[in-house]
């Protein structure tokens, strides 16, 4: 048995091949994934998903984050992401971190709020006692 750790199962471009993706999942043995948030926008879908997928094969879980990467989305508060991480099915806060990968104009002294935005994850992981 297997597990997929990250996956993105909500990506638009994924919706279509679902079926077919849980078919070839559990075709390889993989029985277990872990659908990651990337914005609080999306988390309503990666928690749906989780919840169709649970006890079934494969099982789905669901994480609560945003990407640090993505901006213009909705800013996410240690509140939101408490709140959501109580949800059943959700295990983990993330998708986080830092990305400096995409930098392109920008210094590393302009990415101040994506820092913050790791802060409150880290903040949140902590009072549910989750992994980040």
């Amino acid at each position: 048995m297997f597990t997929d750790s990250h996956c993105h199962l909500d990506f638009p471009e994924l919706q279509a091949q679902y079926p077919e993706i849980l078919a070839a999942m559990r075709a390889t043995g993989v029985l277990r994934a872990l659908c990651i948030c990337t914005t609080l926008e999306g988390f309503d879908a990666v928690h749906r998903l989780a919840l169709d997928g649970a006890g079934a094969a494969p099982q789905l879980w669901a994480t609560v984050g945003v990407h640090p990467d993505n901006e213009g989305v909705r800013e996410p508060t240690v509140a939101d992401l408490v709140e959501r991480a109580a949800l059943p099915q959700v295990i983990g806060i993330g998708e986080t971190g830092l990305d400096y990968y995409r930098l392109g104009e920008r210094t590393v002294a302009d990415m101040a709020w994506q820092r913050e935005r790791f802060r409150i994850h880290i903040r949140a992981a902590r009072q549910t006692d989750l992994p980040l």
